[in-house]
């Protein structure tokens, strides 16, 4: 949650040092008027040959306070960090359709899906192609000879309004 913020002119970046910038997602699905991501795991056990492992479970980090789209001042509604929105008046708030605080598993949000009787199962296809692709990006980096090399990787992933995921 370190250095986040939001800007709608590339001129107001300021920076010093490496710096990640993304486009930001305006009509992102919400739950109960909520912003959510998720954080998912991969480990790679090998790069030659490719072995990917994709946890099936992870985190799901939603904002504290409901989203509107108009108003970027707010980061308890357009940020989705923990470290983040664990300091915002309405962590502990019992919120519509998510409770106190602002974490999910993604085991709870399958569970949401299904008793909306919204069908995931495209959406964590998509996902895991995402993940598959990204490594496979990277993998030529890597010599042959680290054989033994293991990595862990998080993916920080939200859905579109559509349900298709964006990083």
């Amino acid at each position: 949650g370190r250095g986040i913020f939001l800007f709608s002119c590339i001129s107001d970046l300021l920076y010093d040092g490496s710096t990640v910038v993304q486009r930001y997602i305006e009509d992102p699905y919400l739950i109960g008027g909520y912003k959510f991501d998720l954080r998912i795991y991969a480990v790679v056990t090998s790069y030659h040959p490719l072995r990917i492992y994709i946890h099936h479970d992870g985190l799901v980090r939603f904002g504290t306070e409901k989203y509107t789209g108009s108003m970027l001042h707010n980061l308890y509604a357009h940020l989705t960090n923990t470290s983040i929105n664990m300091k915002g008046p309405s962590y502990n708030v019992d919120k519509e359709r998510i409770g106190a605080g602002c974490k999910w598993t993604i085991s709870q949000l399958r569970a949401y899906f299904q008793q909306c009787c919204i069908d995931d199962r495209l959406a964590w296809e998509r996902i895991k192609h995402m993940i598959s692709l990204t490594i496979i990006m990277q993998a030529n980096s890597i010599p042959e000879t680290a054989k033994q090399c293991v990595e862990l990787y998080g993916f920080d992933i939200i859905f579109d309004h559509k349900l298709k995921p964006c990083f």
